[in-house]
Protein backbone atom coordinates (compact mmCIF):
# COMPACT_ATOMS: atom_id res chain seq x y z
CA UNK A 1 0.00 0.00 0.00
CA UNK A 2 2.88 2.36 0.99
CA UNK A 3 4.02 3.64 -2.22
CA UNK A 4 0.11 4.41 -3.63
CA UNK A 5 -1.01 6.06 -1.01
CA UNK A 6 1.92 8.19 -0.95
CA UNK A 7 1.40 8.93 -4.43
CA UNK A 8 -2.45 9.83 -3.79
CA UNK A 9 -1.21 12.22 -0.41
CA UNK A 10 1.32 14.05 -2.84
CA UNK A 11 -1.27 15.02 -5.57
CA UNK A 12 -3.75 16.39 -2.97
CA UNK A 13 -0.90 18.57 -1.17
CA UNK A 14 0.46 19.43 -4.76
CA UNK A 15 0.08 23.56 -4.55
CA UNK A 16 -0.69 23.54 -8.29
CA UNK A 17 -3.83 21.50 -7.88
CA UNK A 18 -6.30 23.43 -6.77
CA UNK A 19 -9.24 21.78 -8.20
CA UNK A 20 -10.84 18.96 -7.92
CA UNK A 21 -13.12 16.41 -10.36
CA UNK A 22 -14.82 13.96 -7.88
CA UNK A 23 -16.66 11.18 -9.26
CA UNK A 24 -17.82 7.24 -9.32
CA UNK A 25 -19.44 4.32 -10.98
CA UNK A 26 -22.95 3.98 -13.14
CA UNK A 27 -25.77 2.67 -10.31
CA UNK A 28 -24.65 4.73 -7.74
CA UNK A 29 -24.43 3.17 -4.14
CA UNK A 30 -23.11 3.77 -0.22
CA UNK A 31 -19.98 3.46 -0.96
CA UNK A 32 -19.56 5.29 -4.07
CA UNK A 33 -21.61 8.82 -2.93
CA UNK A 34 -20.10 8.36 0.86
CA UNK A 35 -16.80 7.97 -0.65
CA UNK A 36 -17.22 11.33 -2.77
CA UNK A 37 -18.38 12.85 -0.15
CA UNK A 38 -15.86 12.04 2.66
CA UNK A 39 -13.38 12.82 0.44
CA UNK A 40 -14.87 16.19 -0.64
CA UNK A 41 -14.71 17.28 3.18
CA UNK A 42 -10.58 16.16 3.29
CA UNK A 43 -9.60 18.02 -0.18
CA UNK A 44 -11.73 21.35 1.03
CA UNK A 45 -9.50 21.45 4.55
CA UNK A 46 -6.82 21.93 2.34
CA UNK A 47 -8.33 24.22 0.85
CA UNK A 48 -9.07 23.01 -2.31
CA UNK A 49 -12.07 23.90 -4.62
CA UNK A 50 -14.04 20.65 -5.36
CA UNK A 51 -16.43 19.65 -8.10
CA UNK A 52 -18.73 16.38 -7.38
CA UNK A 53 -20.29 14.84 -10.40
CA UNK A 54 -21.94 11.36 -10.59
CA UNK A 55 -23.38 9.27 -13.99
CA UNK A 56 -26.57 9.19 -12.22
CA UNK A 57 -29.17 10.45 -9.91
CA UNK A 58 -28.68 10.31 -6.16
CA UNK A 59 -30.43 7.53 -4.75
CA UNK A 60 -33.75 8.28 -3.01
CA UNK A 61 -32.45 6.27 0.08
CA UNK A 62 -29.21 8.00 0.69
CA UNK A 63 -30.42 11.75 -0.07
CA UNK A 64 -30.09 12.62 3.49
CA UNK A 65 -25.99 12.73 3.64
CA UNK A 66 -25.18 16.30 3.93
CA UNK A 67 -24.26 18.06 0.09
CA UNK A 68 -25.82 15.62 -1.96
CA UNK A 69 -27.36 18.51 -3.63
CA UNK A 70 -24.08 19.69 -4.68
CA UNK A 71 -23.61 16.28 -6.78
CA UNK A 72 -24.18 16.60 -10.68
CA UNK A 73 -25.71 14.39 -12.82
CA UNK A 74 -23.42 13.24 -16.00
CA UNK A 75 -26.25 13.47 -18.05
CA UNK A 76 -26.28 16.99 -17.55
CA UNK A 77 -22.65 17.42 -17.11
CA UNK A 78 -20.40 20.11 -19.33
CA UNK A 79 -17.26 20.73 -19.74
CA UNK A 80 -15.59 21.82 -16.45
CA UNK A 81 -11.87 23.41 -15.51
CA UNK A 82 -9.86 21.39 -12.92
CA UNK A 83 -6.55 20.09 -12.51
CA UNK A 84 -6.88 16.42 -10.93
CA UNK A 85 -10.18 14.11 -11.70
CA UNK A 86 -10.52 11.23 -8.82
CA UNK A 87 -12.36 8.10 -9.68
CA UNK A 88 -13.56 6.47 -6.66
CA UNK A 89 -15.19 2.80 -6.37
CA UNK A 90 -15.08 2.78 -9.86
CA UNK A 91 -13.62 -0.71 -11.13
CA UNK A 92 -12.82 0.45 -15.35
CA UNK A 93 -13.30 3.61 -17.45
CA UNK A 94 -16.46 1.15 -19.12
CA UNK A 95 -18.38 2.22 -15.48
CA UNK A 96 -18.02 5.89 -15.84
CA UNK A 97 -21.32 6.25 -17.88
CA UNK A 98 -21.85 10.20 -19.06
CA UNK A 99 -19.05 10.69 -17.19
CA UNK A 100 -16.27 10.09 -20.11
CA UNK A 101 -17.69 13.08 -21.81
CA UNK A 102 -16.50 15.32 -18.75
CA UNK A 103 -13.25 14.24 -17.96
CA UNK A 104 -10.47 15.21 -20.16
CA UNK A 105 -8.18 12.22 -20.07
CA UNK A 106 -5.19 13.98 -20.97
CA UNK A 107 -5.68 15.39 -17.12
CA UNK A 108 -3.83 13.61 -14.19
CA UNK A 109 -6.48 10.53 -12.86
CA UNK A 110 -6.62 9.22 -9.26
CA UNK A 111 -7.91 6.28 -8.86
CA UNK A 112 -8.95 4.71 -5.19
CA UNK A 113 -11.06 1.68 -5.20
CA UNK A 114 -11.19 -1.89 -3.38
CA UNK A 115 -12.10 -3.81 -6.13
CA UNK A 116 -9.81 -6.89 -6.85
CA UNK A 117 -10.92 -6.38 -10.59
CA UNK A 118 -9.43 -2.96 -11.06
CA UNK A 119 -8.36 -2.31 -14.53
CA UNK A 120 -5.54 0.52 -12.94
CA UNK A 121 -6.70 3.28 -15.42
CA UNK A 122 -5.28 6.17 -13.19
CA UNK A 123 -2.29 8.16 -13.34
CA UNK A 124 -2.03 7.48 -9.61
CA UNK A 125 -3.46 3.87 -8.49
CA UNK A 126 -4.42 3.32 -4.97
CA UNK A 127 -6.27 -0.52 -5.32
CA UNK A 128 -6.37 -2.47 -2.21
CA UNK A 129 -9.14 -5.44 -1.81
CA UNK A 130 -7.99 -5.78 1.34
CA UNK A 131 -10.19 -2.53 2.67
CA UNK A 132 -14.05 -3.61 3.13
CA UNK A 133 -14.99 -0.45 1.17
CA UNK A 134 -13.54 3.10 -0.75
CA UNK A 135 -15.22 4.62 2.47
CA UNK A 136 -12.93 3.16 4.63
CA UNK A 137 -9.64 4.31 2.33
CA UNK A 138 -10.82 7.51 2.57
CA UNK A 139 -11.40 6.98 6.19
CA UNK A 140 -6.92 5.93 6.16
CA UNK A 141 -6.51 9.21 4.24
CA UNK A 142 -7.93 10.87 7.11
CA UNK A 143 -5.55 9.79 9.58
CA UNK A 144 -2.67 9.80 7.20
CA UNK A 145 -2.91 13.44 6.85
CA UNK A 146 -3.92 13.52 10.59
CA UNK A 147 -7.34 15.96 9.62
CA UNK A 148 -9.86 15.92 11.82
CA UNK A 149 -13.27 14.18 10.87
CA UNK A 150 -16.01 16.34 11.33
CA UNK A 151 -19.96 15.26 11.39
CA UNK A 152 -20.40 15.41 7.44
CA UNK A 153 -17.61 13.20 6.59
CA UNK A 154 -17.81 11.35 9.57
CA UNK A 155 -21.36 10.27 8.34
CA UNK A 156 -20.54 9.96 4.65
CA UNK A 157 -17.62 7.68 5.81
CA UNK A 158 -20.30 5.20 7.78
CA UNK A 159 -22.60 5.00 5.19
CA UNK A 160 -20.15 3.89 3.02
CA UNK A 161 -18.77 0.88 5.19
CA UNK A 162 -22.78 -0.29 6.54
CA UNK A 163 -23.32 -0.85 3.25
CA UNK A 164 -20.51 -2.03 1.84
CA UNK A 165 -20.59 -4.57 4.50
CA UNK A 166 -23.72 -5.43 4.20
CA UNK A 167 -24.37 -3.98 7.58
CA UNK A 168 -21.19 -5.96 8.83
CA UNK A 169 -22.61 -9.29 7.70
CA UNK A 170 -20.09 -9.75 4.53
CA UNK A 171 -16.66 -11.64 4.25
CA UNK A 172 -15.22 -8.30 3.74
CA UNK A 173 -16.06 -6.88 7.43
CA UNK A 174 -12.44 -6.67 9.51
CA UNK A 175 -11.72 -5.44 12.44
CA UNK A 176 -9.89 -2.34 11.00
CA UNK A 177 -13.80 -1.86 9.64
CA UNK A 178 -15.08 -2.53 13.07
CA UNK A 179 -12.70 0.21 14.67
CA UNK A 180 -12.88 3.10 11.61
CA UNK A 181 -17.11 2.63 12.35
CA UNK A 182 -16.28 2.97 15.93
CA UNK A 183 -14.68 5.76 15.78
CA UNK A 184 -17.35 7.54 13.52
CA UNK A 185 -19.80 6.81 15.58
CA UNK A 186 -18.43 8.86 17.96
CA UNK A 187 -18.45 11.65 16.07
CA UNK A 188 -22.28 11.77 17.01
CA UNK A 189 -23.67 9.60 14.67
CA UNK A 190 -26.65 7.63 15.28
CA UNK A 191 -26.23 4.05 13.95
CA UNK A 192 -30.06 3.22 14.57
CA UNK A 193 -31.28 6.27 12.54
CA UNK A 194 -29.12 5.35 9.31
CA UNK A 195 -29.95 2.14 9.33
CA UNK A 196 -33.75 3.00 8.82
CA UNK A 197 -33.24 5.82 7.20
CA UNK A 198 -31.18 3.36 3.96
CA UNK A 199 -33.09 0.30 4.34
CA UNK A 200 -36.53 0.45 6.84
CA UNK A 201 -38.29 2.88 4.09
CA UNK A 202 -40.05 1.08 1.60
CA UNK A 203 -42.90 2.03 -0.72
CA UNK A 204 -45.86 -0.31 -1.24
CA UNK A 205 -44.98 -0.79 -4.54
CA UNK A 206 -41.33 -1.55 -4.29
CA UNK A 207 -42.89 -4.61 -1.81
CA UNK A 208 -45.41 -5.52 -4.68
CA UNK A 209 -42.31 -5.98 -6.91
CA UNK A 210 -40.27 -7.78 -4.59
CA UNK A 211 -42.81 -10.32 -4.51
CA UNK A 212 -43.21 -10.70 -7.95
CA UNK A 213 -39.76 -11.45 -8.33
CA UNK A 214 -39.31 -13.89 -5.75
CA UNK A 215 -42.18 -15.43 -7.46
CA UNK A 216 -39.64 -15.93 -10.00
CA UNK A 217 -37.00 -18.03 -8.04
CA UNK A 218 -35.82 -20.97 -9.32
CA UNK A 219 -32.71 -23.75 -8.40
CA UNK A 220 -31.11 -26.39 -9.74
CA UNK A 221 -31.69 -30.17 -9.18
CA UNK A 222 -28.76 -29.85 -6.07
CA UNK A 223 -29.97 -26.82 -5.00
CA UNK A 224 -26.31 -25.11 -5.17
CA UNK A 225 -27.42 -22.41 -7.47
CA UNK A 226 -30.20 -20.11 -7.13
CA UNK A 227 -31.62 -17.26 -9.56
CA UNK A 228 -33.98 -14.39 -9.46
CA UNK A 229 -35.36 -12.72 -12.54
CA UNK A 230 -36.52 -8.88 -13.03
CA UNK A 231 -37.91 -7.70 -16.09
CA UNK A 232 -38.08 -3.88 -17.92
CA UNK A 233 -42.38 -4.71 -17.94
CA UNK A 234 -41.89 -5.10 -13.47
CA UNK A 235 -39.67 -2.01 -13.03
CA UNK A 236 -42.26 -0.38 -15.02
CA UNK A 237 -45.36 -1.36 -13.40
CA UNK A 238 -43.95 -0.76 -9.83
CA UNK A 239 -42.32 2.28 -11.00
CA UNK A 240 -38.64 1.15 -9.37
CA UNK A 241 -35.23 1.92 -10.49
CA UNK A 242 -32.29 0.03 -10.13
CA UNK A 243 -31.30 1.50 -7.03
CA UNK A 244 -34.86 -0.60 -5.02
CA UNK A 245 -33.79 -3.99 -7.30
CA UNK A 246 -30.27 -4.49 -6.49
CA UNK A 247 -30.47 -6.05 -2.86
CA UNK A 248 -32.76 -9.11 -3.99
CA UNK A 249 -30.32 -11.09 -4.82
CA UNK A 250 -29.69 -11.75 -1.14
CA UNK A 251 -32.95 -13.12 -0.82
CA UNK A 252 -31.71 -16.36 -3.05
CA UNK A 253 -28.31 -16.30 -1.40
CA UNK A 254 -30.23 -16.91 2.16
CA UNK A 255 -31.08 -20.13 1.21
CA UNK A 256 -30.26 -23.48 3.12
CA UNK A 257 -27.30 -25.41 0.41
CA UNK A 258 -26.61 -22.14 -1.92
CA UNK A 259 -23.22 -21.78 -2.90
CA UNK A 260 -23.91 -18.92 -5.71
CA UNK A 261 -26.76 -16.77 -5.65
CA UNK A 262 -27.62 -14.85 -9.09
CA UNK A 263 -29.74 -11.78 -9.98
CA UNK A 264 -31.00 -10.90 -13.25
CA UNK A 265 -32.19 -7.57 -14.45
CA UNK A 266 -33.20 -6.61 -17.74
CA UNK A 267 -31.60 -3.25 -18.17
CA UNK A 268 -32.72 -2.29 -21.83
CA UNK A 269 -31.08 -2.09 -24.96
CA UNK A 270 -30.79 -5.98 -25.05
CA UNK A 271 -28.62 -5.83 -22.10
CA UNK A 272 -28.88 -7.91 -18.64
CA UNK A 273 -27.36 -7.16 -15.84
CA UNK A 274 -26.18 -10.26 -13.54
CA UNK A 275 -25.50 -9.76 -9.75
CA UNK A 276 -23.75 -12.93 -8.15
CA UNK A 277 -23.49 -13.44 -4.58
CA UNK A 278 -21.60 -16.91 -3.12
CA UNK A 279 -21.70 -18.84 0.23
CA UNK A 280 -18.98 -21.55 1.39
CA UNK A 281 -16.40 -19.04 0.69
CA UNK A 282 -16.83 -19.30 -3.29
CA UNK A 283 -15.15 -16.48 -5.08
CA UNK A 284 -17.75 -15.16 -7.86
CA UNK A 285 -15.25 -12.63 -8.99
CA UNK A 286 -13.61 -15.08 -10.96
CA UNK A 287 -17.05 -16.27 -12.59
CA UNK A 288 -17.99 -12.72 -12.81
CA UNK A 289 -14.52 -12.07 -15.06
CA UNK A 290 -15.81 -14.90 -17.00
CA UNK A 291 -18.70 -12.82 -18.12
CA UNK A 292 -17.16 -9.33 -18.92
CA UNK A 293 -17.48 -8.28 -15.06
CA UNK A 294 -15.71 -8.08 -11.99
CA UNK A 295 -16.11 -7.19 -8.58
CA UNK A 296 -15.54 -8.37 -4.53
CA UNK A 297 -14.78 -12.17 -3.84
CA UNK A 298 -18.45 -13.05 -2.46
CA UNK A 299 -20.58 -10.08 -4.08
CA UNK A 300 -19.78 -9.26 -8.45
CA UNK A 301 -21.87 -8.34 -10.98
CA UNK A 302 -21.88 -8.21 -14.68
CA UNK A 303 -23.48 -6.89 -17.70
CA UNK A 304 -24.62 -8.78 -20.94
CA UNK A 305 -25.66 -8.30 -24.20
CA UNK A 306 -28.73 -10.97 -25.32
CA UNK A 307 -32.31 -11.09 -23.85
CA UNK A 308 -32.85 -12.51 -20.56
CA UNK A 309 -33.04 -16.24 -21.31
CA UNK A 310 -30.23 -16.01 -23.50
CA UNK A 311 -27.87 -14.42 -20.84
CA UNK A 312 -29.61 -16.97 -18.13
CA UNK A 313 -28.94 -19.77 -20.13
CA UNK A 314 -25.43 -18.37 -20.87
CA UNK A 315 -24.38 -17.89 -17.06
CA UNK A 316 -25.71 -20.85 -15.79
CA UNK A 317 -23.83 -22.60 -18.28
CA UNK A 318 -20.75 -21.00 -17.00
CA UNK A 319 -22.16 -21.65 -13.15
CA UNK A 320 -22.04 -25.25 -13.70
CA UNK A 321 -18.94 -25.66 -15.08
CA UNK A 322 -17.29 -23.24 -12.62
CA UNK A 323 -18.87 -25.09 -9.54
CA UNK A 324 -17.44 -28.37 -11.31
CA UNK A 325 -13.87 -27.21 -11.52
CA UNK A 326 -14.02 -25.82 -7.87
CA UNK A 327 -15.07 -29.73 -6.88
CA UNK A 328 -11.92 -31.37 -8.56
CA UNK A 329 -9.60 -29.27 -6.37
Amino acid sequence: MGVHIREVLKMFRNKNNKIFLLSSHQNLEGDALGSQLALAQLLKSLKKKVIMYAPDEVPAAYSFLPDTGRVKTGADAKETDYDVACILDCTGLDRLGDMKRVIDFKRPIINIDHHISNTYFGTVNWVEPGFSCTGEQIYRLFKEMDIPINKKAALSMYVAILTDTGSFRYSNTTARSHEAAAELIRKGLKPTDIYRKIYEVAHRSHLALLSRVLSTLEMTKDGSVAWTSVTEGMMKAHKANAEVAQDFVNFPRSIKGVKIAMGFREEGKGSVKVSFRSNEGIDVCRLAKQCGGGGHHSASGCTMKGSLDEVKEAVLIKTAKYLKGLERK
